[in-house]
């Protein structure tokens, strides 16, 4: 997801106004949650927004302010043979798989393991720079902002899709390497966020996978995984449908040849595709992650330093001279009327996702996706957003 200008923050807050004001007022009962007639009105305008759309599928996750949470599920997981979508659907969200890792990666900085300002070339065992800048060390810190200077323009697309390549390899190309120097410039980057869940792997010992469910899905009790072998019952994998103008959704993941494939070596330099976009979790591992992005205390998962160093600005921290936006989190300010929220977008496969939550108010929205016409209103996708929009609008009744 890229940073918001000010202009498309104003556009964004804009249409969010919008569709706040196409909301009938909604109260919560005595439950903390919405009556049914609420909910109701609700659900007829998130299928207004998916309609138009033309999604196949889609789960809209609230977090109330109260704490309390509730979720809406609409269309279709898979349309061969046609499942419905519910709460227990796991659905693949691209890259809010960014922000997950985050967390993971916090935990590993807790207990030691890592250092987000120490070269990387140390965890990864050989010399990484930019060749624009060959004295400027790549650091754990750039990699989470996206501004270490990785390009996803030059081999990742081609030879980094290959059987085979390796991490070190695509790294050691030039044309993987924008000219600005390392630690100037916010350019959004797959491959850097591939390297950080490699040297993940390095810090801890183990798949990356193994490093999430350890420090961040165990300890939340939800189901999810960056790996769909993992999801059990495979039947509850969604998959994703790409959808354009008229034509039927066509599918583009396939979630049920994914889960059945054989295991795979553990090979830290070949596991450069895992971290940046690959994260499949259902309703309530959503409402999960989204009770420690809002969290105070960080859930036993990670320190009220960490959560808080994540949700900052990193623009002025070590080597980092300008990044708009924090450790894989970025920042809706003034779009949503009574809420400040830090979040991610992802979008893959014709797969639109969405993980945004306040802190300050605990309130949070998610949004997931079986495909939908990706229609781009910066720096978000129009469903997408529009469905935050939504959100947040009727999480005002609290």
């Amino acid at each position: 997801m890229k940073n918001a200008t000010p202009e498309e923050l104003r556009a964004l807050s804009k249409r969010a106004s919008a569709i706040a004001d196409r909301l009938p007022p909604l109260h919560t009962g005595s439950g903390g949650t919405f009556a049914p007639e609420d909910r109701g009105a609700l659900s007829r305008c998130a299928e207004s927004i998916l309609r138009k759309n033309r999604a196949v599928g889609a789960s809209l996750i609230l977090l109330h302010p109260s704490g309390r949470a509730e979720s809406l599920h609409f269309g279709h997981a898979r349309l061969n043979p046609r499942i419905p979508v519910t709460k227990r659907t796991c659905m693949r969200v691209a890259s809010v798989s960014k922000l997950v890792m985050t967390f993971g990666a916090l935990s590993l900085l807790e207990d030691g393991l890592l250092n987000l300002d120490r070269d990387v070339s140390q965890y990864l065992g050989y010399c990484v720079r930019s060749p624009h800048a060959p004295d400027v060390p790549i650091t754990m810190r750039m990699l989470l902002t996206h501004t270490a200077g990785i390009s996803d323009s030059g081999p990742y697309g081609t030879r980094g899709m290959e059987p085979g390549c390796t991490l070190r390899e695509l790294l050691s190309d030039p044309a993987s390497w924008h000219n600005a120097p390392p630690g100037s410039a916010f350019r959004y980057s797959n491959l850097g966020a591939g390297a950080a869940g490699v040297i993940m792997e390095l810090a801890a010992g183990m798949p990356f996978d193994d490093v999430l469910r350890q420090r961040v899905f165990d300890p939340l009790q939800i189901r999810a995984s960056y790996d769909p072998r993992r999801i059990a019952p495979a039947e509850d994998l969604a998959d994703g449908y790409g959808v354009r103008g008229v034509f039927p959704p066509r599918l583009k993941y396939d979630a049920a040849r994914l889960a059945a494939r054989p295991p795979e070596p553990f090979c830290p330099e070949q596991d450069y595709l895992i971290a940046a976009g690959r994260l499949i979790t259902d309703s309530g591992g959503m409402e999960a992650l989204l009770r420690l992005l809002a969290s105070k205390d960080g859930m036993g998962v990670l320190s009220p330093a960490s959560l808080v160093m994540m949700r900052s600005p990193q623009d002025g921290m070590p080597d980092i001279s300008a990044c708009g936006r924090g450790l894989n989190t970025a920042f809706l300010p003034g779009v949503f009327r009574g809420f400040s929220p830090v979040g991610h977008q992802g979008v893959a496969y014709g797969m639109c996702a969405e993980l945004f939550a306040d802190p300050e108010t605990g309130a949070g929205v998610g949004v997931m996706t079986s495909g939908v016409r990706l229609v781009r209103r910066p720096p978000l996708m129009r469903a997408g957003f529009d469905l935050l929009a939504l959100g947040f609008a009727a999480l005002r009744a609290d």
